[in-house]
């Protein structure tokens, strides 16, 4: 097993991944640990138009990290660092509090997020209906 970095992969499926990847040379294949599927995002901000991409879990019906794939599915890779690491991270631990935060079964209180009751509203909406 060779040493592990950060890598942007392109595969032959289209797909481009982000993961922390290690190369087998015994079975010529490589171990890709929790990748992200790369997601291009746009957003207009006024007559501007922005671009880039948001990083989303690549294979959602499973609990496992660690995925081993033919070398010759992947059609480029490079190594990656700084930003898009912490980029990566952040992205990770966000994705897996928020898998945590699902698991446990709390529901949030009854009155958390409420500004005020239907019964409240519905006065209120009544009030002004006959003022006018």
């Amino acid at each position: 097993m060779e040493e592990e970095f950060y890598a942007t992969l392109k595969l032959v499926s289209g797909e481009e991944v982000v993961a922390k990847v290690c190369y087998l040379p015994e079975e010529d294949k490589i171990m890709l640990d929790r990748p992200l599927a790369v997601e291009h995002a746009r957003q207009k901000k006024g007559q501007l138009e922005v671009t880039g991409f948001a990083l989303k879990e690549w294979i959602s019906a499973t609990v496992d990290e660690m995925f081993i794939i033919k070398r010759d599915h992947v059609l480029t890779m490079t190594e990656v660092e700084g930003e898009l690491v912490e980029f990566y991270e952040k992205t990770l631990n966000r994705l897996e509090s928020g898998k945590s935060l699902a698991g446990r079964g709390n529901k949030l209180p009854r009155r958390s997020g409420y500004l005020g009751s239907i019964k409240e509203m519905k006065k209120s909406l009544e009030d002004i209906y006959k003022k006018s």
